[in-house]
């Protein structure tokens, strides 16, 4: 996916994080409860969105894992065809190389016979 549909995705997810974690604390702010059943709820709602979140960046630690791996792997492979290309090329020129010495060779050879 394109950088701008990752970043789209991600800040889409943190207004959802953003905007649930607001509206939970508001509407046990706004609910008509004694104090320590209005502290428990909001501790019970802090530790949901506290496993919530841990979960979220595990799961993008994981999928960055994922990416660096895959980017890791594409690399490798492209530098070894680079390399494997590079090394036809020399063998490819070593070859030509030979070839043009033995037509320079042999075209001497004709003509120092043609001279005499």
């Amino acid at each position: 996916m394109s950088e701008a549909v990752e970043t789209n995705k991600s800040g889409l997810m943190v207004g959802l994080l953003l905007g649930g974690a607001i509206g939970a604390v508001t509407s046990l702010l706004i609910a008509p409860k004694a104090g320590a059943k209005l502290r428990q709820d909001l501790w019970n709602t802090y530790q949901t969105w506290l496993d919530k979140t841990s979960q979220i960046a595990s799961t993008l630690t994981n999928k960055t894992d994922e990416v660096v791996s895959k980017m890791s792997d594409k690399t490798e492979d492209i530098v070894s065809t680079v390399s494997d290309k590079a090394n036809d090329l020399v063998d490819t020129v070593k070859e030509n190389k030979q070839l043009v010495a033995d037509s320079v060779q042999a075209a001497k050879t004709t003509f120092q016979n043609n001279q005499h």
